[in-house]
């Protein structure tokens, strides 16, 4: 959950908003529609908790994910799938299984690649627990809403 309550954004002399008030809920589909300059990711930047407002008050009830819009920010060879990972905490454990599942098909031995397995696992059950799992079935299920291929996720930004 999300509130805003008498937002007040500025930047130097400038006003981007004042006086605004909303609520998203659980479940709630909210689109950020502005011409260039209206301060879309100023309020995007607050929101999430990345920057201060010039005067009022968030409240946010769990965590809020910020997925800059700029491409060049980070990995030119990062998807889209990873992106939305990596804003929801997931990336560091979507890293080490990754690495894990490399080093089980590299493995010199049975032992080693049992050991590697049981990494693999543990690691496995930690990105199930922190919804990794749900995060990518969400992400597919938004490029659907959008008319995008699945395959759209896993393409470079």
């Amino acid at each position: 959950m999300l509130a805003v309550h008498d937002l007040e954004i500025t930047v130097g002399a400038r006003t981007l908003m004042s006086g605004v008030d909303f609520r998203v809920q659980p479940g709630d589909k909210v689109g950020l529609v502005g011409r260039n300059g209206a301060g879309k990711t100023t309020l995007t930047k607050v929101l999430a908790g990345w920057t201060l407002p010039s005067d009022g008050r968030v409240e946010r009830v769990g965590e809020i994910g910020y997925l800059p819009q700029d491409p060049r920010s980070g990995d030119p060879e990062q998807t889209a799938r990873n992106r939305i990972l990596d804003a929801r905490g997931l990336g560091d454990v979507r890293t080490r299984l990754a690495e894990a599942a490399t080093l089980m098909a590299e493995a010199d031995d049975d032992a080693e690649r049992d050991r590697y397995m049981r990494r693999y696992a543990r690691l496995d059950d930690e990105f199930t627990m922190l919804g990794g799992y749900a995060a990518e079935s969400e992400a597919a299920a938004i490029a659907s809403n959008l008319s995008l291929p699945d395959r759209i996720l896993d393409q470079p930004l």
